[in-house]
């Protein structure tokens, strides 16, 4: 995985059908990544063989760089993207070819370009967890507050194979029951989210004391209950950064002193 400061390009493994009569073998194949209709990178196989019907683990280069491909509209569609997929909402991306997709012969993805091509987009499995077919995708996987030192530890799912994610800056709040707020943690200290599962070092929280929310917290002492989250984060991966929206829902969250 490679980086720049506004964008990341990686190696992956796809599966496609094809669902045409021939076989081919292709050389080269550009192929732009856009939402609402604004380009936010590309994605290049080479030398790849398209068998017909279904096709498995076929290498590509993708490249998520919204800034430098469609300007400042595309970045902030990118982030909301973002914000939408790491907060378990349902979100595609749309394929389309353009004039240079196969450079011997630039007729074919320009006459291709007219037919876009809008899928879910990709699940990422987190290494080591079992993943279980339709589920949303969750970055959270359960959270302890510590009421007599006014602190909160989350257990993270990075999806990430071999590169470490670091969170740079929080502003959260806890909710009881979607509405009643039981907390806020600003930090601003970065700490790492390694691949697979970690956690966060103990987190400052400004308890929300008067609210029915914290109420319920309390009462919850020694046992566990469900709340949500929303938190303005702000990422880096190597030399990338962005800016997040986070939503969580029915966190399993464990009360202790």
């Amino acid at each position: 995985m490679e980086t720049t400061e506004t964008g990341i390009q990686m190696r992956a493994l796809i599966n496609l059908t094809n669902p045409t009569p021939y076989a081919a073998v292709v050389p080269y194949l550009s192929v732009h990544i856009l939402h609402d209709g604004k380009l936010l990178g590309e994605a290049i196989s080479r030398n790849v063989t398209f068998d017909l019907g279904k096709n498995t683990n076929l290498p590509v280069l993708a490249t998520w760089d919204p800034l430098r491909f469609g300007g400042e509209k595309a970045q902030a569609i990118g982030r909301k993207l973002l914000s939408d997929y790491v907060s378990g909402k349902n979100t595609t991306l749309t394929a389309r070819t353009h004039k240079r997709s196969v450079p011997n012969v630039p007729i074919i993805g320009e006459a291709l370009s007219k037919i876009n091509i809008t899928l879910p987009t990709p699940r990422i499995t987190v290494p080591g967890e079992d993943e279980h077919e339709g589920e949303k995708p969750h970055f959270i996987a359960d959270a302890t507050f510590h009421l007599f030192s006014s602190t909160a530890t989350f257990t993270l799912l990075s999806p990430l194979l071999y590169n470490t994610l670091y969170i740079e800056h929080i502003n959260a709040t806890a909710l009881y029951n979607h509405t009643e707020p039981v907390g806020q943690i600003i930090h601003d200290e970065p700490f790492p989210a390694t691949p697979g599962r970690s956690q966060t070092p103990r987190l400052p929280v400004i308890w929300s004391a008067s609210s029915v929310g914290y109420g319920k917290l309390k009462e919850a002492l020694g046992g566990s209950l469900k709340l949500d989250a929303i938190a303005n984060v702000t990422v880096r991966l190597g030399s990338w950064t962005e800016k997040i929206q986070y939503t969580g829902k029915g966190i399993g969250a464990k009360v202790s002193l």
